[in-house]
């Protein structure tokens, strides 16, 4: 296949946590962000298109090393990890240069994931669990240290108090579908997850994937509440700059689900289920390609 012409990403930046025992995103998911990206350039040569320039960047460098580059040519990829962690962890002087110099001012790009996408939202709601010891739910609701998308970000999809791991939901693999083509479908990892509420006209904003209405159903959603919880993954303009929020994980696969399983065997997931029903890794990563990584590329301007 031919080259089709220029495209805007060269470097793929992927940040993999503050030193000094800050840390921030899971480091085991900073491990599969970037073997996934690896990966996707040998889908990018098959479609013509220059494979990207992917390393990794500690937090403490993360101005010096995206001054280097051409933003317009950079993605900065934060992995997932506690939202309320990754708030923590960058510094005032970090979030301002991100989003007001690399995306607003300079045009850069940003992938972010589950928790990193509930961080980067103005406001998350999130039913996590009561310090009492019942162990319900009780809804936090959070203003972000660094606010990307102009909207808010609700979850967990899939609830579910589970006393002996500490944690408000179950896992699942859930089918998501690209917008614009109903037929474009894959089956891909949830765990914690939930879903974007864009504030209306505040931003320019473009959902790019959506959860099924049968598999929010599935899940414990009502009809009526599965219309306002579709918004899986978006595209949003920042500035001269544009960022992809997913609430799912492509980059999970059926070794994960076995690891997940042996940590944790006894809660609500059906491991076998979620490992059998995932799509194939072939699918998965030409779904994040052509569903959110191109339009990416693209621009959310020529969309």
């Amino acid at each position: 296949m031919s080259a089709i012409g220029t495209f805007a990403i060269r470097h793929v930046l992927i940040y993999s946590g503050h030193g000094k025992n800050l840390s921030g995103p899971y480091l085991d998911n900073v491990a599969k962000q970037i073997d996934m990206f690896h990966l996707l350039n040998r889908y990018r040569i098959e479609d013509g298109r220059p494979p990207w320039a992917v390393s990794a960047v500690a937090g403490e460098n993360l101005i010096s090393e995206l001054t280097k580059k051409n933003p317009q040519e950079t993605l900065l990829v934060i992995p997932a990890g506690p939202s309320s962690h990754l708030d923590k962890v960058f510094s005032a002087a970090q979030t301002a240069f991100i989003k007001t110099e690399f995306l607003a001012r300079q045009g850069g790009h940003l992938y972010a994931t589950c928790g990193a996408s509930y961080m980067m939202s103005s406001i998350r709601e999130y039913n996590g669990l009561s310090n009492n010891q019942s162990k319900e739910f009780e809804l936090s609701i959070t203003a972000s240290r660094f606010p990307l998308f102009e909207g808010i970000a609700k979850g967990p999809l899939c609830s579910y108090p589970e006393k002996k791991y500490n944690v408000a939901f179950y896992s699942d693999a859930i089918t998501v579908a690209a917008k614009k083509n109903k037929e474009n479908r894959c089956t891909i990892y949830l765990s914690g997850g939930g879903s974007f509420f864009p504030y209306k006209e505040s931003q320019k904003v473009k959902v790019l994937v959506r959860y099924l209405s049968s598999e929010l159903i599935r899940i414990g959603k009502t009809p009526e509440e599965s219309k306002d919880w579709a918004n899986a993954a978006i595209l949003a303009k920042v500035g001269k700059g544009a960022i992809v929020l997913s609430m799912f994980h492509p980059e999970n696969g059926p070794q994960d689900i076995e690891e997940a399983a042996q940590s944790f065997p006894h809660c609500r997931t059906n491991w076998t289920a979620v490992k059998d029903n995932l799509s194939s890794l072939d699918t998965r990563m030409r779904f994040v390609l052509n569903a959110m990584l191109y339009p990416l590329e693209k621009r959310i301007a020529d969309t």
